[in-house]
């Protein structure tokens, strides 16, 4: 009798090299050789056979049926053929050209449109045996290769995102009527009087943050960190709200944007536009010298912005230029310290990482590239951003408590950092010749004092980079589990419902939460003061009103009403966190391939770099002027026979003994660039 052979269904996901894996059930990573892929795709749903064995350390496969494609684009070059047509994939994950019958092309009118050369996006019809070729579809004609800002379209339609908004969507954004400011006064906290401004990024569009700050007769501040209220232009469920969370989020390239939401919303009526009237969501909260929260009040308002500023021009006020609003920046600075310092003192972890600025011409073409600079007044507002996602989270958190039972939110959750990822951080701390040990389980306080103990050495940046990417990657969850970087008991994305989806959703949830807190009889801005006694806090007279006296739970607590939107939110949390991955790596790409197309005019220059990598077939290096990597191949060591030591994170010349180990400066000659490969080759110059 014929032995029964498991199958195991899972994603697969395609290297530039060929090969594979298929995550399955267990969530071990099943390694598939290219001659053992069949015709799946990166992104199909396969079905795959385990091998009885294998000479890897993790389990091996082969794929058996394609369960389902995953109906991507390709994006790519056509070429004319007798036949039809060619789509040859500027993803190198693709292995394949892809067939364009010539009936197709025809009967799609494309004829005159499909010339040698032109960037289309094409989807997959049927690819039936392996040796065969697919046959496709033309679903788009990008334009000429060589077009401006081709290089972002591709890398765009690449990664599935859109360029632009459905037709439905844009006629839903113009119908959109400016509100009556004076009917919205009545309905709202009424904050148009007072001293509110914006600080933004110079080149910035939309702007969905405020602050203002005063100093109270008992000398508590009272702090403003007022929010575009975009909820209330978008309904749940209309084709703008649709087309929003199919975004998650926008994306920002070099010079450009794709928004989640169209201009009409984005850059006017919920942009908190200088000396005009608008909708927001506003976090009112009183905080003494040392920080602490003596009463928050978050709700609906609107706001008037008396000025609209620059990061820089606030820098300059910050460092003595006379303004009207001066003594109002001046404090916001003072107390945004006193914030930084106790949240610090309370275990948060503040990276440094530096980041990179590349300068475009007209063309596209990078002018000039560096490290970005790092204002005190861009930390200024970052600081009240975090308060305020803070309080808000643990305003529904406690109101939860109150209540009796766990409400369904948007956290931002970011889990403790894994325990092998942490011994390799220790490890290369020890090869660095600082030797630090982590107890059973790490904690904040570990990585605080790493960043303490680098803090006057040269290789600092390189370490609070590898640092950082030891930890996991924070992500959206519809239950708390805290935040472990910031050391909060609780976080939320409430700030940027303009470009975030997930904001978005929590000022919705927040509408329904306060009206659900109003019904309780909970004393207004209880529930997120840290020295407020109010006797319902923690969940003490649950269900009961402000007298004490017992009341029937809502019907928005119901298992009813509670089950489909914990169903809805679990869908949400996954789609933003899997929107915000795909526009970070989008905005990478786009950013290397800038960084890139800088240096190739550069080749055949020495610069100084740092050793940000070791593998067994090279070393990674990082321009210091510049901040781009490249690789020193092992063969392009050439003075010695080099061994790798892959504990060390280093390599060991034979005779002459010499290391090159992770962290160490050098200097390297920009040997060859290939933009079109993504990468670049370097050369040791001693």
């Amino acid at each position: 009798m014929a032995k029964s052979v498991t199958v195991h269904r899972g994603r697969l996901s395609l290297t530039a090299k060929g090969f594979g894996f298929v995550r399955i059930e267990d969530q071990r990573d099943v390694f598939i050789d290219l001659e053992h892929i069949n015709t799946g795709m990166d992104g199909d749903t396969v079905e795959i056979e385990l091998f009885s064995s294998s000479r890897r350390s993790r389990p091996a496969g082969r794929v058996v049926r394609i369960a389902e494609r995953s109906g991507r684009q390709i994006v790519g070059t056509f070429r004319k053929t007798p036949e039809g047509g060619k789509v040859y994939p500027e993803d190198s994950r693709l292995p394949t050209s892809l067939l364009i019958p010539a009936a197709h092309i025809k009967s799609e009118g494309l004829t005159q449109k499909l010339k040698t050369g032109r960037i289309v996006t094409a989807v997959l019809d049927h690819w039936d045996k392996p040796g065969t070729k697919p046959v496709g579809r033309i679903t788009r004609v990008v334009g000429d290769q060589d077009e401006a800002g081709m290089d972002l379209k591709i890398i765009a339609l690449s990664r599935g995102l859109a360029l632009e908004f459905p037709g439905k969507v844009e006629a839903e954004a113009r119908a959109i009527r400016k509100p009556d400011s004076k009917k919205e006064a009545g309905l709202r906290l009424d904050l148009r009087g007072a001293q509110v401004v914006t600080i933004d990024p110079e080149t910035a569009r939309d702007f969905d943050d405020a602050l203002s700050i005063s100093q109270l007769p008992d000398g508590l501040f009272e702090v403003g960190v007022h929010i575009a209220d975009v909820s209330h232009y978008v309904p749940e469920g209309s084709a703008l709200d649709t087309e929003a969370l199919s975004r998650g989020t926008s994306v920002y390239f070099v010079a450009s944007a794709l928004p989640m939401l169209p201009e009409r919303l984005s850059a006017d009526l919920c942009s908190l536009k200088p000396n005009e009237d608008r909708l927001t969501f506003s976090v009112v909260v009183k905080l003494d010298s040392m920080g602490n929260v003596h009463d928050c009040r978050i709700t609906p308002s609107i706001i008037h912005s008396k000025r609209r500023f620059t990061y820089r021009e606030v820098e300059e006020i910050l460092n003595g230029k006379e303004d009207r609003h001066a003594r109002m920046l001046h404090l916001l600075e003072l107390v945004s310290r006193v914030l930084r310092l106790r949240r610090e003192a309370e275990g948060s972890i503040d990276f440094d990482i530096p980041g990179k600025t590349i300068v475009l011409d007209r063309d596209g073409v990078p002018r000039s590239i560096g490290p970005a600079e790092q204002l005190e007044s861009q930390r200024l507002v970052a600081e009240y951003m975090l308060l305020a996602n803070r309080l808000v989270a643990e305003f529904v958190l406690r109101l939860g408590k109150a209540v009796g039972k766990e409400l369904p939110f948007v956290y931002r959750v970011h889990e403790k950092p894994a325990q092998e990822d942490v011994e390799s951080l220790v490890h290369s701390l020890h090869e660095l010749g600082l030797p630090y040990n982590v107890g059973d389980s790490v904690s904040p306080d570990d990585y605080r004092s790493i960043l303490s103990i680098i803090q006057n050495f040269e290789f600092r940046d390189f370490i609070e980079r590898i640092a950082f990417y030891s930890m996991t990657k924070a992500d959206y969850q519809p239950s708390n589990r805290g935040h472990f970087g910031l050391a909060f008991d609780a976080y939320t994305h409430f700030t940027s419902p303009i470009r975030r989806y997930a904001d978005l959703e929590v000022h919705r949830l927040l509408r329904r939460y306060l009206a659900l807190s109003r019904q309780l009889g909970i004393p207004e801005g209880f529930i997120a003061g840290e020295n407020n006694k109010s006797p319902v806090r923690e969940g003490k007279g649950s269900g009961r009103s402000r007298k004490g006296s017992r009341q029937p739970l809502p019907k928005t607590l119901s298992g009813s009403e509670l089950g489909p939107l914990n169903r809805r939110l679990l869908e949400i949390c996954g789609r933003c966190s899997a929107a915000e991955k795909t526009a970070t790596a989008a905005e990478r790409e786009y950013t290397k391939l800038k960084s890139l197309e800088f240096i190739s005019r550069k080749v055949g220059k020495v610069y100084e770099g740092i050793i940000s990598g070791v593998t067994s077939f090279g070393l990674f290096v990082e321009l210091s002027r510049y901040l781009v990597e490249g690789l020193v191949k092992v063969s392009d060591l050439s003075d010695d026979f080099y061994k790798h030591d892959e504990r060390n994170f280093r390599f060991v010349g034979e005779k002459t003994k010499q290391v090159y180990r992770l962290g160490d400066r050098v200097k390297v000659r920009i040997e060859r660039v290939s933009v079109t490969d993504r990468k670049a080759d370097f050369v040791i110059v001693r």
